[in-house]
C-alpha cells in the first residue's frame, strides 16, 4: 500500500517550480492533493506536467489567492466540504527576487510585495489550516524554507528578510503547538534546486524538486512519526 494512501494533503505553492515536484511525489505516494493558484492556467500547466498520475480523484486544483485571508478560508472550506478532513500541509511559498540592489534602494512597493508573497502567505496558511489539522490524528505541517534565512545575502534582502521571518514563524508554531498532536517541521534547503526551468544550468550536486518531494512525502507519512519540532536542513549532494 502507498505510504500516503487516503491522506488529504494541501500544498500551497504546489504550482511553482519547486512545488510541482512536491505535488508529484505526494501523488506517487498515494495522497489526494489540493493545490491552489491565483491563475487557472498555472494549474492546467501543472496538470499537464503531472500526466497520468493526476486524476480528477486525486488532484484537486483550486483557483484562489492564498495570501488573502478570504480566499484562504474559502479554500479551507472547500477542502473540508469535499473530504471532511485534512491530514497534511506542505507550504512551499515564496519566490526569488532578482532586484540585485542594497536594501536602502528597495522601494516600499517592492518591500510590501515580497513580505506579502514570501512571509504573510505563510502566516495566513498557518492561521487558516493548522486548526483543521489538530482535528486529525497523525497530521503534519511542513514549511519549505531556504538558506537565505540563516545566511545574509547582500543585495537580496527581499528574500533573506522574509525567509528569516518564516523561520521564526516555524519556531513559534512549533513552540505553541508542541502538545497539539500535529507534527510541525521546517525543511531548509541549503542548495540550489534543479527544476524544469533551471535544468540547462543545473549541476549534478544540486538537489532536485523530486528529492524535496520524496523527503517531504516521507515526512508527512506515519514512518516519520518520530520527527516533530525539527529544523531539517538539506544540503547539496556530495561530488562523485
Amino acid at each position: 500500500m502507498s505510504k500516503l494512501a487516503g491522506k488529504v494533503v494541501f500544498i500551497p505553492g504546489g504550482a511553482g517550480n519547486v512545488g510541482e515536484g512536491i505535488v508529484r511525489s505526494f501523488l506517487k505516494a498515494g495522497a489526494i492533493v489540493a493545490v491552489p493558484s491565483r491563475k487557472a492556467e498555472k494549474l492546467e500547466e501543472l496538470r499537464t506536467y503531472l500526466g497520468d498520475i493526476a486524476t480528477p480523484d486525486n488532484f484537486i486544483p483550486i483557483v484562489g489567492e492564498i495570501s488573502q485571508i478570504e480566499d484562504a478560508e474559502r479554500i479551507r472550506d472547500q477542502i473540508l466540504k469535499q473530504f471532511g478532513k485534512l491530514d497534511a500541509v506542505v507550504a512551499s511559498l515564496g519566490g526569488w527576487w532578482f532586484g540585485n540592489k542594497p536594501i536602502t534602494q528597495v522601494s516600499i512597493a517592492e518591500w510590501q510585495q515580497y513580505l506579502n508573497s514570501n512571509l504573510t502567505s505563510h502566516f495566513i496558511t498557518a492561521r487558516t489550516f493548522l486548526p483543521l489539522l489538530k482535528e486529525q490524528k497523525g497530521a503534519s505541517y511542513t514549511l519549505i524554507g531556504g538558506a537565505a534565512a540563516e545566511n545574509p545575502v547582500p543585495n537580496v534582502s527581499l528574500v533573506s528578510i522574509p525567509a528569516a521571518g518564516q523561520l521564526m514563524l516555524a519556531q513559534i508554531l512549533i513552540a505553541e503547538n508542541k502538545n497539539s498532536g500535529v507534527r510541525i517541521n521546517e525543511v531548509i534547503i541549503h542548495s540550489w534546486v534543479a527544476t524544469r526551468v533551471s535544468q540547462e544550468q543545473s549541476q549534478p550536486s544540486w538537489i532536485t524538486t523530486e528529492d524535496i518531494g520524496e523527503f517531504t512525502a516521507w515526512l508527512a507519512s506515519d514512518a516519520a512519526s518520530m520527527v516533530n519540532g525539527s529544523l531539517l536542513r538539506l544540503y547539496e549532494k556530495p561530488a562523485v
